[in-house]
């Protein structure tokens, strides 16, 4: 009797095993416009516990797309440069059922294209932070000590700040491209960094400013943190061995 138990609860993770949609991406939809699959397309599938996809949304375009992989780890990413370009990436991942990543993804689409971000406002607020279009030559920056340091004519400040240590994890001068802000929340590492052209713009006061604007126009919330629901959606396996669990308890 025993055994025969201990077969059944082995197999049960067997049969749990989920037909994931991968190695496929669809859109660009507009906002307002479903998802869909077009006839013929993400037809590869591959056996996993969890299934997860990427959902992507640019406020600056209206629009979003999604990808579907099985290597994707769950997690919020803002991306803010100038253009302006706002994008809200959402990695997921659930086990329920093979179809799990397809409900919540219009449940999520729904949410998120009622969402107001004004892509030309939020950047103009953050630009007089971050960008200066007459720069040329070289830059003051701070550095971890915040000791002001003088960077490279190719390089800008920059600022990497640690969301659940709430600490500065980097303040230093970086190869510089574009001025941009990001915010990334995930399961085991959050970050809050801030690329800028601007003399001294990777200070403390500065970053407070940037953090406010975010909170301001309903990016994060207080702690710099996302305000999106969770990224992770489990079935309760607890709930299914219960029964069994039970048994073999009072078998003992």
């Amino acid at each position: 009797m025993l055994v025969l138990l201990i077969i059944l609860l082995l197999s049960i993770d067997v049969a749990h095993t989920l037909q994931c949609i991968t190695n496929c991406s669809i859109g660009n939809f507009r906002f307002g416009e479903p998802i869909s699959i077009p006839d013929g397309q993400c037809q590869q599938r591959k056996s996993k516990s969890d299934c997860t996809m990427s959902l992507q949304f640019r406020y600056d375009q209206y629009t979003y797309n999604a990808q579907f992989d099985t290597i994707v780890l769950p997690a919020d990413f803002i991306y803010i440069t100038s253009g302006p370009y706002l994008s809200y990436s959402i990695n997921y991942e659930c086990s329920k059922q093979t179809d799990c990543v397809l409900t919540y993804a219009q449940n999520r689409i729904n949410e998120m294209t009622r969402r107001t971000y004004d892509a030309n406002r939020i950047y103009g607020e953050l630009a007089p932070f971050i960008h200066n279009s007459t720069r040329k030559g070289p830059i003051q920056c701070y550095n971890m000590r915040n000791e002001i340091i003088e960077c490279l004519a190719s390089e800008g400040c920059f600022l990497d700040y640690d969301q659940r240590a709430k600490k500065v994890r980097s303040r230093e001068c970086k190869t510089y491209g574009t001025p941009t802000v990001s915010m990334y929340d995930g399961k085991s590492y959050s970050s809050f960094d801030v690329s800028c052209n601007r003399n001294l713009c990777n200070d403390d006061e500065t970053f407070e400013q940037i953090k406010t604007i975010f909170v301001n126009n309903g990016l994060t919330d207080d702690n710099g943190r996302r305000i999106a629901a969770g990224t992770k959606e489990m079935a309760s396996i607890f709930l299914i061995l219960l029964p069994f669990i039970s048994i073999i308890v009072s078998y003992f």
